[in-house]
Parts: structure tokens; C-alpha cells; sequence
């Protein structure tokens, strides 16, 4: 009698062993390769952005827009106006992203597509009235206080305009060395309120490079644990500098940090700082 041809149950268990150690092997690969495809977009908005804004200072006698322009108005109005303006507003012009208000938005050049986190404007839950995301941060600049608003666009939080103006181009001594651009994950981050910053720019290395993250808990009352986040792509984060430039490295070679604060040490080299004074690279 011929024995019909089938596989026995060891067979079987080899082959789904092999299934299965090869599918853990690939599948970090994967994930990898999607995370590096996702930077290729961040990089790419975050140099489209760069472009805006140098072509913002050819149009005012170059004059870097502001960061915040006047008060935040809040309001309930979520489908209708904006409660805050700034950058994204000021060189929208050159962009184009749509109308900063209405349901959140993740499909604009502002949005990187790995930043996961909801944002939330305290109007009853995540993603109502927040208009589209933004993934980015601006560094502030304040010569009053240079050791925390050493970067280069003014934040104008008063209506009568007393506030800094942003600085110049030329104003600027090494435009290739010093990033204005960061990415900046948080449910905060929204075009209806404007591109956030730090008030206190040596304070950013406290918070962690995604997919770890900071939490301050349920600020809106409304179930959504605020989490905030330096953006990154397997460890590495992107950062656009003055000169139109993106680069790709660890978010910790921006400063050294004070090892019981965890503040920038107030010592070269800093790259976010626009006076060369700090600024060595």
C-alpha cells in the first residue's frame, strides 16, 4: 500500500519555529524602515518650512517673523477663528496649510507623521477645534534674559507690542551653526493657538526623545494624560537651522547639561543660541 505524502507534527513545528524566528528578526526591520521613511517626510516639511521663513525676511528687509504675534483670545468659537497668532500664521502666506481652526488636522507639512499625540484644546476632548498639528517648535529670544531666550524669534505675549521683535538675518552671526527649528511633540501644539516654544529654552533637554515622554497629567480635565515628547525617529531627532538646512543627530549634542538640574550649563557650545558668544560650533 503507498503511504500518502504529509507532513508529520514535528515537521510542522519546525517550520512554524522558523516562521516565527524569521518574523522576529523582520519585523524590527520593518518597523525600522517605516520610521525612516516617515523622517524622510519630517525632514522634507521641516525644509519647506525653512524656505517660508527665508522667504518671509527677503519680503521684510530681513526681519525673522515673529514667534507670537500679541495675546492669546480664548474662545469657544472652534470652528470659526483662531485664539492665537504666530509663525505658522505669519509665513502661512508661503505655505498654505488651510484655516488654523475646526477638527484636528494631521495631513499639512506642519505634522510630522509619527507624532501620535492628540491635541487638545481643553474644548471637551482631544482633537476638537485644534485645526491642524503642529509638530514643530521655534526658539525664543529675549535679551533681557539671554541665558533662557537665547534663540531668534521674538514671542510678543502684549497687545501694545512691548515686547522683542525677532532678530535679523544679519543679526545672526553663523546662520549654517545655529538651529531655530526643533521638533516638539506635545497636545499643546495646535494652529488654532500658535507654534509653541520654552519660555525657558535651556529647560528642552529635560524632556525626553520620543517614544518616551513626559507626562503633566490631565490638564483639560477631560481623560487625556498630557504627554510631551522631543520628536525623534529611532533616537535620532531632526533640527532646521537658519540656513535652510535640516539635520539628523541625538537631541543631546545641542548643549551640555547640568547634571543635577538637567538645565543647559550656561556654557559653549550651544547650537541653538544665536550669539557666537555660546554658539562655537
Amino acid at each position: 500500500m503507498n503511504r500518502k505524502n504529509a507532513f508529520t507534527l514535528i515537521e510542522l513545528l519546525v517550520v512554524i519555529a522558523i516562521i516565527a524566528i524569521l518574523a522576529a528578526i523582520l519585523f524590527p526591520v520593518f518597523s525600522q524602515a517605516r520610521d525612516k521613511a516617515r523622517q524622510t517626510v519630517d525632514i522634507s516639511n521641516q525644509k519647506q518650512i525653512l524656505l517660508a521663513i527665508l522667504a518671509y525676511t527677503q519680503d521684510y528687509d530681513e526681519m525673522l517673523p515673529l514667534g507670537q504675534v500679541g495675546p492669546v483670545h480664548w474662545d469657544g468659537n472652534i470652528n470659526s477663528d483662531a485664539e492665537g497668532d504666530g509663525i505658522n500664521d505669519e509665513i502661512d502666506p508661503y505655505i498654505k496649510a488651510g484655516v488654523p481652526w475646526g477638527p484636528e488636522r494631521k495631513s499639512s507639512i506642519w505634522a510630522d507623521p509619527s507624532d501620535s499625540y492628540q491635541r487638545d484644546d481643553c474644548d471637551g476632548a482631544p482633537g476638537i477645534g485644534v485645526g491642524y498639528d503642529i509638530s514643530y517648535g521655534f526658539t525664543r529670544y529675549d535679551p533681557d534674559q539671554p541665558l533662557l531666550g537665547f534663540g531668534v524669534f521674538g514671542y510678543r505675549f502684549e497687545s501694545d507690542g512691548s515686547d522683542w521683535s525677532s532678530l535679523t538675518l544679519a543679526g545672526v552671526p553663523k546662520p549654517g551653526s545655529t538651529i531655530i527649528m526643533f521638533p516638539w511633540w506635545n497636545p499643546n501644539n495646535y494652529s488654532r493657538f500658535y507654534a509653541t516654544t520654552r519660555y525657558n529654552m535651556g529647560d528642552l533637554l529635560v524632556f525626553p526623545v520620543y517614544p518616551k515622554a513626559l507626562s503633566i497629567g490631565d490638564v483639560c480635565g477631560d481623560g487625556y494624560n498630557w504627554l510631551f515628547s522631543i520628536g525623534g525617529h529611532n533616537g535620532i531627532s531632526d533640527f532646521g537651522f537658519l540656513d535652510g538646512h535640516v539635520k539628523a543627530m541625538p537631541a543631546s549634542r545641542l548643549w551640555n547639561v547640568n547634571p543635577t538640574t538637567g538645565l543647559w550649563n550656561q556654557q559653549p557650545p550651544n547650537m541653538m543660541a544665536w550669539s557666537d558668544q555660546y554658539n562655537t560650533n
